[in-house]
């Protein structure tokens, strides 16, 4: 027992900082090419020179048709675009000087995932986006990034850099929640962007939820990213609903809207509403089963590992009473003991691996 608890606060902390060296190394590639390499959004700024040439001299100048400006034009250049994550790719880095973490974040929330290090929930908005962005971790197990998560106070500043930039938030409260009330990580206003931090709760159990919950300070960040600036793949559905003709007419409408219309509102309500095909909108997506199932799981949660631990518990029984049997009528415990000793640590290694599959995810 001693020996699965050590594995449990140690051990798993071993495998948890080769996996954020990996994923250190994994990040700064990524800001390398994401400043090197050239796939902007747009990829030159449209020119209206035909239009006015063509525009009547009866025409005031005024109705000129432009395309609406949202921020500035180089601004929109220089925002690069990356592919869509996958499970355990590198999203960011996260940091809290208040209670010294510093981990790198991964994509998804699976058992997998966590212990590489803080996930995010892949059904909320990335960190930078408008909307709430959740992030999970682990407290008690590997590495431990949100062992002290409950020692957060109001306006303690939460770092999380992407390769979008740096975004800077503020600690609004602290909540405990049920295992059941996943709602905590939906975005409540899709005008904002905020930030949501879970971990079980309390310390050495997964009985409730600890949720640290903060907001955006937009003058310490970097823009607050647009939705089009992240390739997030369409379902197939979607993709086919629409033809090229219509995708073309609402390009060209959105080019001949004045400024001051709800583009804007539009592109904002898109960054916290993710995209459902229209057969099935009440239908969960991926995404959000996963996120759910990792918020609600508790002790006991994959049987799989259950059923793996009891045949290494039963292979360690034999491989002692074995020993024991042998030893004894050699009257001396060499040479089994140290012939067993590799085995022995083998069958230990195992069934640690199950049992600590056991455990919630987030413990």
């Amino acid at each position: 027992m001693l020996g699965l608890v050590g594995y449990q606060l140690w051990g798993t902390g071993l495998s948890t900082a080769a996996a954020q060296a990996d994923l250190k190394a994994q990040f700064a590639t990524s800001l390398q090419m994401t400043t090197s390499e050239t796939p902007l959004v747009p990829t030159e700024v449209p020119t209206t020179s035909d239009t006015t040439t063509s525009v009547p001299n009866s025409v005031s100048p005024t109705t000129t048709l432009v395309p609406e400006p949202v921020g500035s034009a180089s601004s929109e250049i220089e925002r690069p675009v990356i592919p869509e994550f996958s499970s355990g790719d590198v999203v960011g880095q996260i940091v809290i000087p208040t209670i010294d973490v510093d981990f790198f974040v991964v994509s998804g929330v699976g058992v997998e995932e966590l212990r590489l290090g803080p996930g995010h929930f892949t059904d909320t908005p990335l960190p930078g986006q408008l909307g709430n962005s959740a992030i999970a971790g682990h407290r008690t197990t590997y590495g431990q990034p949100f062992h002290d998560l409950d020692q957060l106070s109001a306006g303690d500043e939460i770092f999380v850099t992407t390769v979008f930039g740096t975004y800077t938030y503020a600690v609004r409260d602290l909540t405990v929640v049920e295992p059941t009330d996943y709602g905590v990580v939906s975005t409540t206003d899709p005008n904002i962007a905020t930030l949501t931090l879970t971990t079980c709760h309390p310390k050495w159990s997964a009985a409730q939820r600890l949720v640290v919950s903060a907001e955006l300070n937009e003058l310490l960040s970097d823009p607050v990213l647009r939705t089009e600036n992240i390739s997030d793949e369409p379902t197939e559905e979607i993709r086919t609903a629409s033809s090229p003709s219509e995708s073309n007419a609402s390009m060209s409408a959105a080019t001949t809207l004045p400024a001051g219309t709800s583009t804007t509102t539009t592109a904002g309500m898109l960054e916290t509403e993710p995209s459902q095909p229209a057969s099935t909108p009440t239908e969960p997506s991926t995404g959000t089963l996963q996120g759910e199932q990792a918020f609600s799981a508790g002790w006991f949660h994959d049987s799989t590992a259950l059923i793996q631990a009891l045949i290494w518990t039963i292979v360690l029984i034999a491989l002692r009473g074995a020993v024991t049997r042998v030893s004894a009528r050699r009257k001396s415990w060499w040479p089994m003991l140290p012939i067993s000793l590799a085995p022995a640590v083998i069958g230990l290694y195992f069934l640690y691996v199950n049992m600590n599959n056991l455990v919630p995810p987030n413990l």
